[in-house]
């Protein structure tokens, strides 16, 4: 007798639902779900969703490759023209100038049209591509919906929340691509837009070709805004934002002068905005304002901002130790009143959720569950003590007070980081998918800030047999600590030859590595070095350990300028006290 076969399986679901898909999802070239009443796309951009039955015929319609072809003659022979008699106004250098630029470039690979003839205002450029290798650039008007093609609009856009907004989690992405499609957007919008657009394109290898002129214009737009209106009350949060992104900008590809200096803007506007007491209750002069009026989204994407900056400035701050721009103790209240960003899942999802303040969660010996960007917070605000710490030590040194509060302020920043640290190991497991960079960096930087406490502890201690065993230990400790950190950094390049083998577009190259890590990872590698150089008597093999601190610099050179500069002086003559006492900047 037979067995009864196997039950008939259903058959397979199919990949996507059937009918038509959306206009929008047309428009957009995405694929579409075919959700009903609205599908996916739709849903998270916040658009109408209409499914058109009936479809335009493809292809050009006739006779329109022959207008092409007469417009392109007309424009050619309008350009000659324009050409022949700025040629004949122009100085002879100059002309030398551009014709050598010319045989560099070469004039068939770049077109210029003027969108305003006659007009004699300089206007900014605004780049678009339409492939890989071709480069367009037209002169129109700021706010013209033609000059950027939408397609490639929705590639920036979704490039920046694929790679930047990792590290600078500061927008809302569905409440950007609500504001982002309307015709008429204000100035700080337009600037905001730019330098999400020139950061993300920095971190492309298919964008490379439009990275410096979307930042030049964006920051001439950011500087052009402030001179218009310098009415205090006139600051909108999206030009904050905009310097924050610049800033980020500037320290990988520009120079750290350049990142200071716009960094000193970002902190300036959002202490101009009072950004630091936004939950601040008893204020009724910034409730009046307006932050009452505001949902929850705007007010997180505000304390976002904040803290943003807040930690902007210590990172900066660490490796020259300069002094602070936004301290916890503020003009008109004993502690930062706006409370600490929500997880990333809520804040996307719109979900109010009020987190702790600071002050709360530093008092707390448990923050094991806070999210990677409170995390990241916490160590920068640990950076900043020690800051302050190393600052005053030297101003009671000065005034003779060798002592003072020195063992009992230098202990209990001891404590918190060291708490810290474990509570960061035991959240950071060396990932197999994807990596967080803000974790990692944040992982990193707490070994460094052990490293940064020795180099206090060593410059005030006096050379007594008593405390030379208090330094000793110290430095046993931050062998350990800088172990790590090559660690770290030996983790890091195998998550990036994972991701660039999951990228299947480019080979392993040093573009792939810039969106794993985070843009200020050379600051701890850095401070790594200079321990090394300068403790070659605690570890034999110090050699090989500094050689892949100046392998993950030179990974990191091509794409981040901190990288390039950190390694110039490591690889420069003297290297043994190259990076120690140096000002990167000056």
């Amino acid at each position: 007798m037979l067995a009864p076969g196997p039950p008939n399986k259903s058959p397979p679901s199919a990949r996507q639902k059937p009918g038509l898909a959306c206009d929008e999802c047309r428009r957009r070239k995405l694929r579409c779900d075919r959700e009903q009443p609205q599908c996916g796309v739709c849903y998270e951009t916040g658009t109408v969703c209409n499914t058109s039955a009936l479809r335009p015929p493809r292809g050009p319609k006739k006779g329109h490759f022959k207008a092409l072809r007469t417009r392109i003659d007309v424009l050619e022979h309008r350009l000659v023209e324009q050409q022949a008699v700025r040629t004949a106004d122009r100085p002879s250098g100059e002309i030398a100038s551009k014709q050598a630029l010319d045989g560099v470039l070469g004039v068939d690979n770049i077109t210029r049209l003027d969108a305003s003839i006659g007009s004699h205002e300089e206007q900014p450029r605004v780049p678009w591509s339409g492939s890989n290798s071709d480069t367009e650039i037209c002169s129109l008007d700021l706010h013209s919906d033609d000059c950027i093609p939408d397609l490639i609009r929705a590639d920036l856009d979704q490039l920046y929340f694929e790679r930047v907004h990792l590290f600078v989690p500061i927008l809302h992405r569905r409440r950007y691509l609500s504001w982002a499609k309307q015709p008429d957007q204000g100035t700080s919008q337009t600037c905001l837009q730019y330098a999400m657009w020139a950061l993300a394109t920095s971190l492309s290898a298919q964008f490379q070709h439009i990275r410096d002129i979307l930042y030049r214009d964006s920051k001439r737009m950011l500087e052009a805004l402030e001179l218009e209106d310098d009415r205090m009350e006139s600051v909108d949060i999206k030009q904050a934002q905009a310097w924050i992104l610049l800033t980020f900008y500037e320290f990988m590809r520009t120079s750290h002068r350049r990142g200071w200096n716009s960094a000193g803007r970002a902190l300036r506007l959002v202490q101009l905005m009072r950004l630091y007491e936004i939950d601040n209750a008893d204020n009724t002069g910034l409730q009046q304002g307006g932050v009452a009026h505001m949902d929850w989204i705007e007010l997180e994407e505000r304390r976002r901002t904040f803290w943003m900056a807040y930690s902007l400035d210590r990172f900066v701050s660490l490796r020259n130790g300069w002094p602070l721009t936004i301290h916890e103790q503020v003009a008109s209240v004993d502690q930062i009143s706006t409370r600490l960003p929500a997880s990333e899942m809520e804040f996307q999802s719109g979900h109010a959720v009020l987190a702790g303040f600071l002050s709360e969660v530093m008092g707390t010996s448990d923050s094991s569950n806070t999210s990677s960007f409170t995390q990241y917070i916490i160590l920068a605000t640990i950076c900043g003590r020690c800051i302050c710490h190393m600052q005053q030590s030297t101003v009671e040194r000065l005034y003779g007070q060798v002592f003072g509060d020195f063992w009992q302020r230098h202990q209990w920043l001891e404590a918190i980081l060291t708490q810290q640290t474990q509570v960061l190991s035991l959240q950071y497991l060396l990932p197999s998918e994807r990596v967080d960079p803000m974790l990692l960096f944040t992982n990193m930087i707490s070994h460094a800030a052990f490293l940064y406490l020795t180099k206090i502890i060593e410059s005030v201690s006096p050379e007594t047999s008593e405390h030379q065993s208090t330094i000793m230990e110290y430095e046993k400790r931050s062998l350990l600590a800088a172990q790590q950190i090559v660690h770290l950094a030996r983790a890091l390049s195998q998550v990036s030859c994972f991701k660039a083998g999951l990228s299947c577009c480019l080979d392993a190259s040093p573009i792939l590595i810039v969106y794993q890590a985070h843009p200020f990872t050379p600051i701890p590698l850095s401070l790594c070095a200079e321990f090394f150089t300068t403790h070659r008597d605690l570890d034999e093999p110090y050699g090989l350990q500094l050689q892949e601190i100046s392998e993950a610099l030179r990974d990191l050179r091509s794409v981040n300028h901190l990288a390039e500069d950190y390694l110039h002086l490591l690889e420069s003559d003297g290297s043994d006290h190259a990076l120690t006492g140096h000002t990167i900047g000056e």
